[in-house]
């Protein structure tokens, strides 16, 4: 079983190896060890990168599996790489601290025996043999190491193998692990062994018919007014009157300004001209709605007064007259377009959605496949499938959302309520997948059993169950309070951007 963050007796081979490390040439280039901060803790614990330490080691670790897959430490992605491999360390170095943590707390200690076991394979020769001489050379300040690591990966591996079993196992059952009821096994089974096949049509909202755009634009007209603005964009009010003043004062220009003071979060970045000029662009920068007449309405050449902005504030300046959209013009049809996608989907929604309700009506007179081809449209077969939410190997992986139409169906409550109520020949009504910006149609063609039997349970479902528990026992530990992370500023040193 291999999932979250360990494998079965991971933890142990993992903590003895931890001293073993070989330093990757691109790591040692980083920010010097001395002035870095604690990449994090764990119950007050600092967790640094410092060369003998296990996070050192298993960081080192990473960036060279890294490199060994293609990743490259020296191009622009470089700093986002070193992040994912001090994330991965960090997630191994706290993960088998919480659960040495856990074994404490129940007074469990290794035994002699137990050391000795685990200690013995570090003084094997090149035959697999146990070797005094060996034994004999290393110093005791490195056996001393070797026997810590071993009773933290004793201690780890104590509470792993409470939770998840072992590899040790007494006929089909592992020993140690949380165990698993036949009536559970059996509730599962059954959430899988219900199954249903569908049919479907489905009718994108990609696209909108250009008379319905420019129907619903004209209407609208207001909303798509181009003008022609500059801006100043600053953080603070402060700021923004100082500015103001020193351009009344025709001690700066406005233009000079933008590259002296400007933010430039918006516009031309040497001009402050805005390119997202529509009256509705314009009036989702500002804080206050009402602002935006006193935008609009700048004489040529004018300037605003301060005007505060969802980020920031702003001086505008007016270039020139504004321009009323026409809809035959390409520009602005296209600007349109934008506009109801990003304000008005529903309208868009409403029309497909009422073109299903034709295609049902028609189906339910004709029937599916002729209104299929009265609609222009292509018919499709799911799979068969179980209910199954965000489609788990728990209760039965289906691949129904390897269908484009169908991406993101199996976490959508409404698809799946939909679905299931149908019963063999029903149509359902319009679903919307706004994961596709999909509204399909379906016609359930088919009810079964099928799913894991009840002779395979035990072996596929009673994995998929230790599988969950261990997934959820790792999300636990990562988001225990004892965990602290510090990898913004780690990072930040460790890049250079910050000394």
């Amino acid at each position: 079983m291999k999932k979250g963050l360990y494998s079965i007796g991971g933890i142990i081979i993992l903590l003895i190896a931890a001293f073993i490390f070989v330093l990757v040439p691109a790591l040692a280039g980083g920010a010097g060890q001395n002035r870095l901060p604690a990449y994090g803790s764990y119950n007050g614990v600092p967790i640094k990168f410092e060369e003998g330490t296990e996070f050192y080691s298993l960081a080192n670790q990473a960036v060279q599996r890294m490199e060994q897959q293609g990743y490259s430490f020296s191009g622009d992605y470089a700093s986002f790489f070193y992040s994912m491999a001090f994330s991965q360390a960090f997630n191994q170095v706290v993960g088998p601290m919480a659960l040495r943590d856990l074994t404490a707390k129940s007074g469990w200690l290794a035994s002699d025996t137990a050391i000795d076991r685990a200690l013995i394979n570090q003084y094997y020769n090149e035959s697999g043999e146990f070797s005094q001489a060996l034994y004999n050379a290393t110093p005791d300040d490195t056996k001393r190491k070797y026997q810590e690591q071993v009773v933290d990966a004793l201690t780890a591996g104590r509470s792993y193998e409470d939770l998840f079993g072992s590899f040790a196992s007494f006929g089909k059952e592992k020993l140690y692990g949380l165990k698993r009821s036949a009536a559970e096994l059996e509730f599962i089974r059954k959430m899988g062994s219900d199954v249903h096949e569908y049919e479907y049509v489905a009718f994108s909202m990609k696209t909108f018919p250009d008379e319905k755009t420019k129907e619903f634009a004209k209407s609208k007209s207001d909303k798509l007014t181009k003008y022609d603005l500059a801006v100043i964009t600053v953080n603070d009010e402060n700021k923004a009157k100082d500015v103001l003043k020193r351009i009344s004062n025709s001690e700066i220009t406005f233009e000079d300004a933008v590259t002296s003071y400007s933010t430039k979060s918006i516009g031309d970045s040497e001009s402050g001209k805005i390119t997202t000029n529509r009256q509705y662009q314009i009036e989702g920068l500002l804080k206050d709605k009402a602002k935006l007449v006193e935008v609009t309405s700048l004489a040529k050449d004018a300037h605003s007064a301060p005007v505060e902005l969802e980020n920031g504030w702003a001086i505008f300046k007016c270039l020139g007259a504004s321009e009323s959209p026409n809809f035959d013009n390409e520009e602005d049809l296209k600007a349109a377009t934008n506009y109801i996608y990003s304000h008005e989907k529903g309208i868009v929604q409403d029309y497909y959605t009422a073109q299903a309700n034709d295609f049902i009506a028609s189906a339910a007179t004709n029937g599916y496949n002729e209104a299929c081809a009265k609609f222009g449209l292509e018919k499709q077969t799911t799979p068969s499938f179980a209910l199954n939410w965000n489609n788990t190997t728990l209760v039965g992986k289906s691949n129904v959302e390897d269908k484009a139409e169908l991406k993101g169906a199996m976490t959508n409550e409404n698809f799946l309520t939909s679905a299931f109520k149908l019963g063999e020949g029903e149509v359902s009504s319009p679903i919307v997948l706004s994961s596709t910006d999909s509204i399909v149609v379906l016609r359930c063609v088919g009810i079964s059993q099928g799913g894991t039997s009840a002779e395979d349970a035990p072996r596929l479902i009673g994995e998929e169950i230790a599988n969950a528990d261990s997934v959820v026992v790792n999300s636990a530990i990562q988001n225990s309070p004892k965990i602290k992370s510090n990898s913004a500023e780690f990072m930040a040193v460790f890049s250079g951007e910050k000394q």
